[in-house]
Order: C-alpha cells, then sequence, then structure tokens
C-alpha cells in the first residue's frame, strides 16, 4: 500500500464535532466551561465508540446517531492476521457547508481479535508510508532503543485500512491528509474502546510520522491497553495529545505491562470511578458510556452554576406556534435506582428541547396545578411524563425502565395521547435504558406531535 491509499484512507478518519444527542446551550466565559467543553466531547466520543460494536447496545447507539443528522456505514476486513470492523458517519454541521466525518473502530468482540490481543511480540515502528511501516515491522533484531510496537495491534491497523474498503467511499474527494497537510487549521479526533483504543493510538502516532502537524491530531481511547515500549513512549508522548479515559478496576490498561513487561502507557489519563452499588464490568463500553453521560451532565451543571452556561427552558412565544408546557418529571423509580434519577431527568428535559416546537420545562419539584400554569405560559398542552422502574423476575440484577407520557389540552384539561416506552437493563445500565426509551419517545414524535396540529383549542 502507498501513499496514495493512505490519503484515501485518511478520508474516513474521525473529525469529531461536538453536536450529537445534547441541545444547543448559550456559551459564555471560559473556566468550568473547559471542563464541560471536554465532558463534551468525552460523550460523543463514547457514544461513537459504542456504536462500532455488533450487539444491542450498538445498534442503539448508531441508530442515535442516525437520528441526530448521521449518515453511518459500517465496514469490515479481514485478513490472515486480523478481523476489523469500523463506522464511518457523515455528516454536515449546521452553518458549514464542509462535511464531518467520524471513524470510531470496534473492540474484542471475536476470537481473532482475542488472538490479535495474544500477538504481544513487539515490532519496529518507523516509517512516512505504509509501505515503509510495513516493511520496518518485518525487521529482525532491532535494539529495545528504537521504537516499538504490539505486533497484533499493529497488523490490526494494516488490516483496517486497506484498499477495498478506501476505494469504496473515497470517491474524487480531496484526501484528509491532504487537507491536514495543506491547511494547519484543520484537526482530527480519533477514538476507540479496548483494541480499538490500541488501534487508534498507533494510527495517530503515524499521522504524525506522515508529516501532520501535533495540535490538528487527538486521541481519546476507552480502557485502551498499552502500544508500545518505552522509545515509543519517549517518541510520541510529547507530541500525541491522548487522553486515556480508565475506570478504577479495568484490568486491560495494565495487563501487558504485568504480564509480559516492556510496554509503557503514556498520555494524559482521567479515571473514572466503577460504581461499588452496580453490577457492572469495568471494562466494558456500557460502563463508559453510562460514566460518560454522568460526567457530560455533572460537568454542564457546574458550569451553569458558574455562570459560564445557559441551558434554556423555555422558547420565545410565536403566535400560532404550537407550545407546551412540560410538567415536573415524576419519579417512581424504586430505591436503589433514585440515584439515578438526576440523570435521567436531564436526559429526557434534553429530548423534548431538541422534539418540541416550542416549549416551557418546568424544572421544579412541584407537579400541582399544571393546567394553571401551562395556561399562564401561554401553552396550549401539557406534556406529564413519569420515569418508572421494576425488577425483572427471574434475572439477577436487571431491571425494566418505563418513560410513560400523557399529552392533555392545557384549557379543558383533556387527555389527548398516552405512549409508554420500556427497556430492560439486560445490556445497558439503568440511564442508558431511559435514554433508549427517550430516542423511540422522539422517534415517534408524528404519534403524538401530530396533536398539536389535529387538535385545535
Amino acid at each position: 500500500m502507498g501513499d496514495g491509499i493512505l490519503k484515501k484512507m485518511i478520508n474516513y478518519i474521525c473529525l469529531i464535532t461536538m453536536i450529537l444527542l445534547l441541545s444547543q446551550p448559550v456559551i459564555g466565559s471560559a473556566g468550568a466551561l473547559e471542563d464541560y467543553e471536554e465532558a463534551r466531547s468525552l460523550y460523543l466520543a463514547a457514544v461513537a465508540c459504542t456504536a462500532a460494536y455488533s450487539d444491542r447496545e450498538g445498534n442503539i447507539a448508531r441508530s442515535a446517531l442516525e437520528q441526530n443528522g448521521w449518515k453511518v456505514q459500517s465496514y469490515r476486513e479481514k485478513s490472515d492476521q486480523a478481523d476489523v470492523r469500523f463506522l464511518v458517519a457523515r455528516k454536515i454541521q449546521q452553518g458549514d457547508t464542509v462535511p464531518s466525518y467520524l471513524l470510531s473502530v470496534v473492540g474484542t468482540e471475536n476470537v481473532k481479535d482475542v488472538k490479535v490481543d495474544l500477538r504481544v511480540s513487539k515490532v519496529y515502528f518507523a516509517g512516512k508510508t505504509l509501505e515503509e511501516f510495513t516493511a520496518n515491522s518485518l525487521l529482525k533484531d532491532i535494539p529495545d532503543s528504537a521504537p516499538k510496537v504490539h505486533k497484533g495491534f499493529n497488523q490490526y491497523v494494516q488490516t483496517g485500512f486497506s484498499r477495498e474498503i478506501l476505494a469504496e467511499g473515497a470517491n474524487s474527494e480531496k484526501s484528509l491528509l491532504e487537507m491536514l497537510l495543506g491547511d494547519k487549521d484543520k484537526k482530527v479526533y480519533l477514538v476507540g474502546h479496548s483494541l480499538g483504543g490500541a488501534g487508534v493510538t498507533i494510527g495517530g502516532a503515524r499521522l504524525l510520522d506522515m508529516g501532520v502537524k501535533p495540535e490538528q491530531i487527538e486521541v481519546i481511547t476507552f480502557g485502551a491497553p498499552a502500544v508500545g515500549n518505552k522509545a515509543f513512549r519517549e517518541k510520541f508522548e510529547p507530541a500525541l495529545h491522548l487522553t486515556r479515559v480508565v475506570t478504577t478496576g479495568d484490568p486491560v490498561t495494565g495487563a501487558l505491562q504485568k504480564l509480559v513487561g516492556g510496554y509503557e502507557q503514556f498520555g494524559r489519563e482521567i479515571r473514572w470511578q466503577t460504581p461499588s452499588n452496580q453490577d457492572a464490568d469495568p471494562h466494558q463500553i456500557t460502563l463508559y458510556l453510562d460514566l460518560a453521560i454522568k460526567n457530560y451532565y455533572q460537568k454542564r451543571q457546574q458550569a451553569v452554576a458558574a455562570g459560564e452556561l445557559s441551558i434554556p427552558n423555555e422558547t420565545t412565544y410565536t403566535p400560532g406556534k404550537p407550545r407546551v408546557y412540560v410538567a415536573p418529571i415524576k419519579n417512581q423509580l424504586p430505591e436503589e435506582l433514585r440515584g439515578e434519577f438526576s440523570y435521567m431527568k436531564e436526559a429526557l428535559y434534553d429530548e423534548y428541547r431538541n422534539t418540541l416546537p416550542g416549549y416551557v420545562l418546568d424544572t421544579g419539584e412541584k407537579s400541582n396545578d399544571v393546567f394553571k400554569k401551562a395556561m399562564a405560559a401561554d401553552c396550549d398542552w401539557v406534556v406529564v411524563s413519569e420515569i418508572q422502574g421494576h425488577t425483572v423476575k427471574n434475572e439477577e440484577n436487571t431491571s425494566y425502565i418505563t418513560l410513560e407520557q400523557r399529552v392533555y389540552q392545557a384549557k379543558s384539561g383533556a387527555i389527548v395521547t398516552v405512549a409508554s416506552y420500556g427497556s430492560s437493563t439486560r445490556d445497558l445500565t439503568s440511564l442508558e435504558a431511559l435514554i433508549h426509551n427517550t430516542k423511540n419517545m422522539s422517534q415517534n414524535r408524528q404519534d403524538w406531535l401530530g396533536t398539536f396540529d389535529k387538535n385545535t383549542i
């Protein structure tokens, strides 16, 4: 594979923008705002990593991407050494004519992936073209003072960006590599979980050796193992902007250092606490996504409290445009899940912000006099929502999370529509199950938003 192939491949690399499942708040000054913006990017990266998997949660995350305007396509490339799956999404952001590309590489998911993980010997890492990287990785008797990387991870990267995959979507567009080399203001983000995180770390290092400037590359990984030796770390730590998110108790991030030796992690580490009250594997992307969502809402609330961020709870009144009063959300979760309610509530409010044509969100605690409050706010409709949780019989540590929603006429108090959306926590956390419910609510919005057009006051 030559430079032309690499240039085509780079077209697919993830140029992450910060618009996904989240509403668009009004941004003020810096400070807590910087923490919020980082949390927002970590949330997006975690969603992208989740969407690359072929399981239930991966399909849910992919659906969420598509609902938010991303054109998503999955790719798979096999060789004798590896079976690589990655997801490519394309979106033109509001106010921009340049498409953004999102690439997410899947982590360990099948037997061949495990074999990749187990090829723990190190190979020489050097080159300025794909051919040079391949040739150098085959050299023998290279001293440990030279940069070396995990043999299996290196083969995984080589396989993933093959000619067949590249030719399918590159068309005649200018490659992102050419764009990065020609426009120093452009930036690329690479994200991955577990094995995928190892792959994008090596990919980022390759881009640097290809001549892309350090400030143009940022890598975000979740639960990723170390990929190289001390010389590799010393060469790339000063230049590669790498953020490694790890949970307490995740065995993968330190496995090669302990079991094999000669491997070293580098980059900025963000450590999240694995909840003691959840029966969760600390390495699974399910937990990383759950913690990314919670981190996002925590940092957003801190930015709001500091006066550096404003979240809209009301749209401007426009005569003739439907305006909906959303009553305080009712909490009917069992005691063991009540700690999740504050996050669930924020996620549901965000979905209403993105879905309703005009709204007044009552974020208070008391849900009395909702019709009176709606009329006072010039609202024609009232939405009353309730979040419930029930234990699933004969399934340990599994709950069923339900979102109940009723729509009323504000003036008469007459009920117009009733809907219920439910998901189990079999493969999701309770928060993720609720967000899945909100996405189903949004997807079925014509069933109840049509009420505002069909019924007159």
